[in-house]
This record gives structure tokens, sequence and C-alpha cells, in this order.
């Protein structure tokens, strides 16, 4: 199981940089060619919309939003708010990336992000994570083992 950033998502949708695009790519073909589970927080959904409608015009949204809902696993934000908020306290975590670290630990999953700071946070809250721009290679062992 495994929870994505929307840190990654914006990176495989917007060619900011050829290099994290190429990252997210190819993490997203490994997930797919090894049916892993994609677990998110609902808070997702919201995060995502409000960063493509600045990117976007409204009708490609929804037909990109419901395109990449389909599939995932959404973990209702009430089931995570206890410990969402015992990591905002323990890590000073943004609320936030508290709700994505939240869904991986509650759910046993890993955590992938391209936000540093997100991923000191789950460090420091005992999650597994890694940063993908630094961490392909084992994120790669980790989906295939």
């Amino acid at each position: 199981m495994i929870v994505v950033d929307t840190s990654i998502f914006i990176d495989l949708i917007f060619n900011y940089s050829s290099e994290r695009t190429a990252l997210a790519d190819d993490l997203f073909k490994l997930i797919e060619d090894n049916t892993i589970p994609i677990f998110q927080p609902d808070a997702f959904k919201i995060e995502i919309v409000g960063q493509l409608v600045r990117r976007l015009k409204k009708e490609e949204v929804d037909a990109l939003a419901e395109e990449i809902f389909g599939g995932m696993n959404f973990i209702e934000t009430s089931d995570l708010f206890d410990t969402a908020f015992s990591i905002a306290f323990q890590t000073g975590s943004r609320a936030i990336d508290s709700y994505y670290i939240a869904a991986a630990k509650l759910e046993g999953a890993i955590l992938i992000s391209n936000d540093i700071f997100q991923v000191e946070s789950a460090m420091k809250f005992g999650v597994d994570v890694f940063y993908l721009l630094d961490e392909f290679k084992e994120v790669r062992k980790k989906l295939t083992e």
C-alpha cells in the first residue's frame, strides 16, 4: 500500500522540471505494473483540485480530477483527525501534511513525497517515507519486493 503526496501528482501533470516529471512518471508506472493500491486522505481531493484550478480551465479540471480519483482508496478526514493532530503536535507538521502522514501510518503504507518538510515530519513520526527526488532506487526496491 502507498500514499502519494500531491507534490508528485503536480510533478507528473505539469512539466516544470523534466527530471521531476520523469521520476513521477516512473513512480506511477511502478505502482501500476505492481498493482499497488493507493490510499489517500479525503483532503487530497481538495488539495489537488485547488492546484489544478490555478493552472487549467475548470472544465479540464473536472475530467482530470475524475481520472485521478478513479481507482484510489480514500480515507475520511474524521478517521484521520486524531492521528493527524498528534503528528502536528509532535512534529510541527503542516495540517495537510499531517493528514498524508496519518493516512500512511494508519494504513501501514509507505508515503512518497517530493516535499522534504513532509518527509522529515513523517520520519519523526516513524512512518516509512521516501523523498522521491533523492530515493527513487530505494522506492523501486521497496515497491518490487
